[in-house]
């Protein structure tokens, strides 16, 4: 097992200073989201509401996934400018945006829609004016990533299907910061909840979108390590991005429409059902072929020695020989003929 996890971290960690500096900046924000948890456990405040622990840790285990996966994308990708500024817009964003919705968590005031006072109105604005160096970087990635990504297909495909989702997932959140605008205009209070139409989980689509990038880079490290072939890795990643689409697509048109997701018309339900499926195909077969210990893998049998009688018949095997090979006795020694 130690030896697998190895070999992923192989392929996932950091090379050069930027991109060190980059993967210790989400390792920031990965802490500063369970130490908030910590924080929350120990507060008894409530999980849910537009002031509460959960943006802090959610927020910054969110962003920092997102920042380690644009590292992971920095080592397929020339080491040009065109290809780090891009990633540091994705990154100076991701962080700064936490660090406000982290300070306003504090100051025990809402992060978003907030504009009860000049200072949480500006605190709102910043954020939102953030989003865009957000979505440009991205966007820039996904095109270098199209042309002139420098690995293999399976990592290919994981990247370009996973950035696509969290750019949906941006359009996403876009129209969930006019929903809450509009609410705060009518009532003058922040929304408890941001949803589309009576019942759709506008949550739950935005995180879906965010985090398809980290599921599907992962199962193409696992193909890619594992014991298939450079053809089955990335059928085996090319089913599990088109799993992934139709799940995220049935939950984003369920949540669009207003629904909840618990009842999504029935040809959405379908196509989530097909979605899971076949993610979970993909999965269990990138698993298995990678986990160590399994299958052929790299860990060789021992060597069969088996003991002879006098007639040249096999007597007994040891040292853990393979069960079921035959093994053919010494040739018998050549008979004695006087002249």
């Amino acid at each position: 097992m130690g030896a697998g996890v190895a070999e992923v971290w192989r392929a996932v960690r950091p090379d050069g200073r930027y991109q060190r500096l980059l993967w210790w900046c989400g390792t920031a924000l990965l802490a500063s989201g369970a130490a908030h948890g910590v924080v929350a456990v120990i507060d008894f405040a409530p999980w849910w509401g537009p002031v509460s622990w959960r943006k802090p840790v959610l927020f910054g285990i969110s962003f920092g996934l997102l920042v380690w996966s644009v590292v992971w994308l920095l080592r397929r990708l020339p080491a040009r400018w065109w290809t780090r500024v891009p990633a540091g817009l994705v990154v100076f964003s991701s962080v700064a945006e936490v660090a406000l919705i982290t300070a306003q968590r504090w100051r025990g005031t809402a992060s978003h829609f907030n504009q009860v006072t000049p200072a949480d109105s500006a605190v709102w604005s910043v954020i939102g004016t953030l989003i865009l160096p957000l979505v440009l970087g991205l966007v820039l990635l996904l095109i270098a990533v199209a042309v002139r990504f420098d690995g293999p297909a399976p990592s290919r495909i994981a990247a370009l299907t996973g950035l696509a989702g969290v750019l949906v997932a941006g359009a996403v959140g876009q129209r969930m910061a006019a929903v809450g605008e509009r609410v705060f205009e009518e009532t003058g209070h922040v929304p408890y909840e941001v949803v589309f139409g009576p019942a759709g989980s506008a949550k739950l689509a935005h995180a879906v979108g965010l985090h398809g990038l980290q599921l599907l880079l992962l199962l193409a490290v696992l193909a890619e390590a594992g014991r298939l072939g450079a053809r089955a890795a990335a059928t085996v990643t090319a089913t599990a991005a088109v799993g992934y689409t139709a799940v995220y697509t049935a939950i984003t048109v369920t949540a669009w429409t207003g629904r909840a997701p618990h009842r999504p018309t029935a040809a959405m339900a379908a196509l989530l059902v097909a979605g899971v499926l076949l993610l979970a195909g993909a999965g269990w077969v990138a698993v298995s072929r990678w986990w160590p210990g399994r299958g052929t893998g790299s860990i060789r049998a021992p060597r069969q020695v088996a003991s002879y009688g006098p007639a040249g018949r096999p007597l007994a095997s040891r040292t853990g020989g393979l069960p079921g090979r035959r093994l053919d006795p010494p040739p018998a020694p050549a008979e004695d003929h006087e002249a």
